[in-house]
């Protein structure tokens, strides 16, 4: 049995490495806005720690997994937003993606109740592959069984190559808008270069309104997201609702040629941290090979000091769940 997973995940890793690249896609970018679009960094005002765990389609038992961790604040003498980020995709025993980075954005006033962001990143992505637990065709003799020597096909050591990004924000009263475009330079994520390899841009557009219906005790966030990375188009809308520290949201999200996945929220919010639990469920496409279960995220929350006030700076509030 465990043959026959090495050998499936060593299938997906080829798929992968020869496709155009594509970034994983965590269902929404709720709580990794900054990941998305730098010109996030410092709108919601205080310093802030968000750190999140995802597993992919856990009832194949195929080892998908993601963290995520970011750091970012607004700093009137920085006249702006600035962090970092950090995360890591994990396919199995095979190969995993190493991506962080740090960005800035630069907050001004646009009009007596207009804000914008500029924002820009750099980072560096680390594609690492384990050789050793790569079983190819070539390495299965019918009588002597894993023989190996097909790890020629795998790079010897750990890829990384340097990327760029930049996005901007409009904000106004209650609701909020953005725009980015991710991986300017188009990095090769393969020893050879070729045009096939390289990651493709991601246009990332978003947008929300924080609504307060009977008073402050009860709060909704809708929210709506659309990424274009490739041929490829993902398409999130939610809710949450938050009620004296208590949180829940729904959210429905596709994949174009994939799959359309339904997912529900829980959290807790006790001011300076908050933490929550999705659980997202493949309702059409994907086929019957993927299950039920497409994907588990974990999160959490922690802010420290209080928020920044600037003339040029508008304090809005992000999605979570």
């Amino acid at each position: 049995m465990k043959l026959r997973y090495r050998t499936l995940a060593a299938a997906l890793l080829f798929c992968t490495v020869t496709l155009s690249g594509q970034d994983t896609w965590y269902g929404s970018v709720s709580g990794m806005q900054v990941m998305y679009n730098p010109a996030f960094a410092g709108v919601e005002g205080a310093s802030s720690v968000k750190i999140s765990a995802f597993t992919f389609l856990p009832g194949n038992g195929l080892g998908l997994k993601s963290v995520y961790a970011s750091y970012d604040g607004y700093f009137s003498s920085l006249r702006g937003g600035a962090g970092a980020w950090v995360s890591d995709d994990i396919l199995g025993e095979i190969m995993n993606d190493l991506r962080g980075g740090a960005y800035y954005s630069f907050h001004f006033r646009a009009g007596r109740r207009l804000f914008v962001t500029a924002g820009l990143t750099a980072a560096v992505i680390t594609r690492g592959i384990r050789s050793g637990s790569v079983i190819l065709p070539g390495d299965i003799d019918p009588f002597r069984g894993n023989t190996g020597g097909g790890t020629e096909y795998i790079p010897p050591a750990p890829l990384t190559r340097f990327d760029m990004g930049t996005g901007f924000s409009v904000s106004s009263g209650d609701w909020f808008a953005g725009a980015s475009i991710i991986h300017l330079t188009r990095p090769s994520l393969s020893d050879d270069a070729l045009e096939y390899n390289r990651v493709n841009r991601l246009i990332t557009l978003t947008g929300g309104i924080s609504l307060t219906p009977g008073g402050k005790d009860l709060s909704l966030l809708p929210s709506a997201a659309l990424l274009i990375q490739g041929g490829e188009a993902r398409i999130y809308l939610g809710s949450e609702a938050s009620w004296k520290g208590l949180a829940g949201g729904l959210s429905l999200w596709h994949v174009t040629n994939g799959f359309t996945a339904l997912g529900a929220s829980a959290g807790w919010d006790a001011m300076t941290v908050k933490v929550n639990l999705s659980y997202s469920y493949i309702i059409a496409g994907g086929g019957t090979t993927l299950g039920g279960t497409a994907m588990i995220k974990a999160g959490a929350m922690f802010s420290f000091g209080k928020v920044e006030k600037s003339r040029a700076a508008h304090i809005i509030k992000l999605p979570l769940l």
